[in-house]
């Protein structure tokens, strides 16, 4: 019976990397997408200081690919409150803490995308696109693989040890598992690209309101990626359309005003969220969730990316024995003699053996959890932005240790000691 060790749902980030390194470990990878690539994602496009030395560690030519496409570089984050008043904060600091590089880039995510797509094929990964996942398949109580429906509208049943979710924010593999959580607050993403904003000096831009926030920053080519966050409630009241209002939106920012054209919008606007979602548990019997599909709180700290391409790591690193303790060859380099999609004996991966992932996870998203949520309330709260901002405007090297925290290479730890908290506010 053709069986699969592993088929991974979703080709984003967290979907072609986990693909990528399972294959190159030489286990058997199916991983499928609903959607034909090169596509655009709501998304910052923002890839923090910390994502470079994981692709590094990739190889197959994704950072040179990278490299070698249309990007930008950002070198830190700037922070204008509802007044107007702007807090700058650099990668490259005397904080104690190198970044990888003094920058990080930007690139759209149609690339991007492809990008690790490629990859993950070269590695040996079985990619089907407009594929889309509709049911999981059981055994007993242990996930067994799932039911996709082809591009030509056919179903067919796909099998597996274990089933990878990395399907994002509406993640199918999550729903279906019964394991999708909310919590406030919710908010909704607009985003698109613009050409010649007036005034990027590479770096990314946050801008507070009293409405939502906007984040921007160049990825390259002369166009910004720039996308409106709202709460739900405003969006489910309708009261406006935000796809046809978007620049009028971005008017009521004191930092926005008067640098867009209408013109220049060279990309639809799209919508995602709500925002606020996790799983209750990251793993369960035969499946195993990684990405946006296991938790995303806000994007404001422009986390996303990072945490899937690391918890992408976190999951082969618990996978690849996982799958080797029944299947011979999967030592991380792969077996010649094996054919791809041959079942070779071994039931489901059981929970227990995907307990070092849920371990790994908390070790290190933890801190960063924390941080962004508190991030995210703050922003909610204008006058708490304004007194916060203000006080990183006066304290710029309090400004950079902040934003080495959200760029992944400073520990959040350092930013959630009492010490710091209390300098944020007084």
């Amino acid at each position: 019976m053709t069986r699969w060790d592993a088929i991974v749902v979703g080709a984003g980030p967290a979907g072609s990397t986990t693909a990528l390194l399972l294959a190159r470990a030489g286990a058997s990878v199916l991983l499928l997408d609903r959607a034909r690539f090169p596509r655009h994602k709501a998304c910052s496009e923002y890839l923090s200081p910390a994502t470079t030395p994981i692709l590094e560690r990739l190889g197959a030519g994704v950072l040179a690919a990278i490299e070698g496409a249309t990007h930008a570089k950002l070198y830190g984050m700037k922070v204008v409150a509802p007044s107007g008043v702007v807090m700058c904060g650099r990668f490259a600091s005397d904080h104690g803490h190198v970044p990888p590089r003094p920058y990080s880039f930007a690139l759209s995510r149609a690339m991007f995308d492809t990008i690790l797509l490629r990859a993950a094929a070269r590695e040996g990964a079985v990619v089907h696109e407009g594929a889309t996942v509709e049911e999981l398949v059981w055994d007993g109580r242990a996930v067994a693989g799932v039911v996709v429906r082809w591009r030509n509208g056919q179903r067919a049943t796909c099998n597996a040890r274990v089933v990878v979710g990395a399907d994002g924010l509406h993640s199918v593999v999550a729903r279906r598992l019964g394991l999708v959580r909310t919590s406030p607050p919710r908010r909704i993403a607009f985003t698109t690209h613009v050409t010649d904003v007036a005034g990027v000096d590479g770096v990314g831009e946050l801008h507070v309101g009293e409405r939502g926030y906007v984040g921007l920053g160049p990825i390259g080519g002369g166009v910004t990626t720039v996308a409106l966050v709202v709460p739900r409630s405003m969006v489910r009241r309708r009261r406006q359309d935000f796809r046809a209002g978007f620049f009028a939106e971005l008017e009521r920012y004191p930092g926005l005003a008067g640098r867009f054209e209408r013109r220049r919008l060279v990309r639809e606007v799209l919508a995602t969220g709500p925002f606020g979602q996790w799983a209750r548990r990251p793993a369960g019997d035969g499946a195993l969730l990684v990405g946006d599909a296991a938790d995303f709180f806000d994007p404001f700290t422009g986390q996303g990316i990072y945490a899937a391409l690391r918890g992408a790591e976190l999951a082969a690193d618990c996978l690849i024995p996982a799958l080797a303790s029944r299947v011979r060859g999967l030592s991380g380099r792969s077996d010649p003699g094996r054919k791809p999609g041959v079942h070779r004996g071994g039931g489901p991966v059981t929970a227990a053996l995907l307990e070092p992932y849920v371990r790994a996870r908390r070790r290190e998203f933890a801190g960063k959890w924390a941080l962004e949520r508190l991030i995210g309330l703050g922003v909610g709260w204008p006058a708490l932005a304004e007194r916060v901002v203000g006080r990183l405007a006066r304290r710029p090297g309090l400004a950079d240790l902040l934003v080495g925290a959200t760029g992944n290479f400073v520990p959040a730890r350092r930013v959630l000691a009492p010490s710091v908290l209390a300098r944020l506010l007084w």
